[in-house]
């Protein structure tokens, strides 16, 4: 009972003072015949701890059970509760001549290199260590020209500045028109407009949220989302 009381006390403070946690859960995650078991949190989490141990073989964190903003693993015999401090992206504001750059999580699991697409960039730059392990650019992480790699256990958030490529040229109508454009899969995409000036949303298609500057943005030429972003914008043109 005083464990409850305590635990309750603790999400209160923390929904207080947390800055990217917002709200608390627990999950429990089992090792079944010793078999490694990711248990997945939808929201994402900010943070985890074990509170709990409920199996004979011990659960000892970064060799037993482990970590990163999309879940909980476990292995060799871990069963255990674990108290989730769920996620809420940071707002994120491209910097100066960068306009629809979009932040995306890539993560290490278990020490092993990990490719997270995005489609074409120009660059990234690491915006929030998650791990304990460093994020060393050119050691941990890096970039290609479709992506960003991680390894050696770097779990990181990192704003991606889209490649630009130019759309096919398409006559400039006399008013705003109507767009709907999808991120398939969680993935970043680039619906391609012509010239704007501008756009807003109208409505959102998909349960994912579709938040401005962070899952979708607009570009010189077109209209990108990102984090499974679905919607229907307007357009307005020079």
């Amino acid at each position: 009972m005083q464990r409850a009381l305590a635990l309750a006390a603790l999400a209160a403070v923390s929904a207080l003072f947390a800055g990217a946690a917002v709200a608390q859960t627990t999950i429990q995650c089992e090792s079944r015949d010793y078999q490694y078991q990711f248990c997945p949190i939808q929201q994402g989490a900010a943070r985890v701890t074990l509170v709990e141990q409920r199996s004979r073989s011990a659960c000892i964190e970064g060799r037993s059970w482990g970590w990163d903003r999309r879940g909980v693993w476990v292995t060799a015999g871990c069963d255990g509760v674990f108290d989730v401090a769920l996620y809420a992206p940071p707002a994120y504001v491209p910097p100066v001549g960068a306009p629809g750059g979009a932040v995306i999580a890539c993560a290490s699991r278990n020490y092993q290199r990990e490719f997270c697409r995005t489609g074409p960039i120009a660059g990234a730059t690491l915006v929030l260590q998650r791990s304990q392990a460093p994020c060393v650019q050119g050691q941990t992480w890096g970039v290609d020209a479709d992506g960003i790699w991680v390894t050696g256990g770097c779990d990181g958030d990192f704003a991606v500045q889209p490649a630009y490529v130019a759309p096919a040229p398409l006559p400039a109508p006399t008013r705003p028109g109507l767009l709907v454009c999808e991120s398939r899969n969680y993935a970043y995409a680039v619906c391609p407009t012509g010239r704007i000036s501008g756009a807003q949303l109208v409505r959102q298609l998909s349960q994912a949220p579709c938040v401005q500057g962070q899952s979708w943005g607009y570009l010189r030429d077109g209209i990108w989302v990102d984090r499974g972003c679905e919607g229907e914008f307007e357009i307005f043109y020079r």
